[in-house]
């Protein structure tokens, strides 16, 4: 479910997309505007939180940081700030809107010509949200886990080989 922010954002972009990008040779047709994987996050220094979500545009896509209160505008617009998530830091650019006020962007894509599809894109923002709220702690169980897997695939063939050599050999 979607907030308002997020809802507003969105609406936003598909008013630029139709009526002010419409014809501009970047623009990747196979794709719309779509808002995935917005969730609340953190506290700014004023206890506001923010919504953090992928932006996909038929030209960019971006991580959004949205404010859920009105944020104060600490940095000038187009100044980067850094914002530490599980996965790491990552850089920002200070943007300001009319309709929501000031919000952050980090580009992750652009243009957006190797996306062949709508699909394709919201997977993988998908999986940039999952990667993003990753923990080094959650990362190394699934190295842990990816091993254990591989071990016992080994182990698999290991008894597939071993029995048939004892087959071979009539059970010896």
């Amino acid at each position: 479910m979607s907030s308002d922010n997020v809802n507003r954002l969105k609406a936003h972009y598909l008013y630029v997309y139709t009526h002010k990008m419409k014809d501009i040779p970047i623009l990747n047709k196979k794709l719309d505007v779509e808002t995935i994987g917005f969730l609340e996050w953190g506290k700014s220094e004023s206890n506001s939180e923010v919504e953090v979500g992928v932006l996909i545009t038929p030209w960019f896509m971006n991580l959004v940081l949205l404010p859920k209160k009105e944020m104060r505008q600490d940095t000038r617009v187009g100044q980067s700030v850094n914002i530490l998530f599980p996965d790491g830091e990552y850089s920002f650019l200070t943007q300001i809107d009319d309709d929501f006020g000031v919000y952050l962007t980090c580009s992750l894509f652009s243009p957006m010509s190797d996306f062949q599809t709508q699909a394709q894109a919201i997977e993988t923002a998908e999986a940039i949200m999952a990667q993003l709220l990753q923990t080094k702690e959650f990362k190394q169980q699934q190295k842990d886990a990816d091993k254990k897997q591989e071990e016992k695939k080994n182990q698999q063939v290991l008894n597939q080989v071993t029995s048939r050599r004892r087959f071979l050999r009539g059970g010896k």
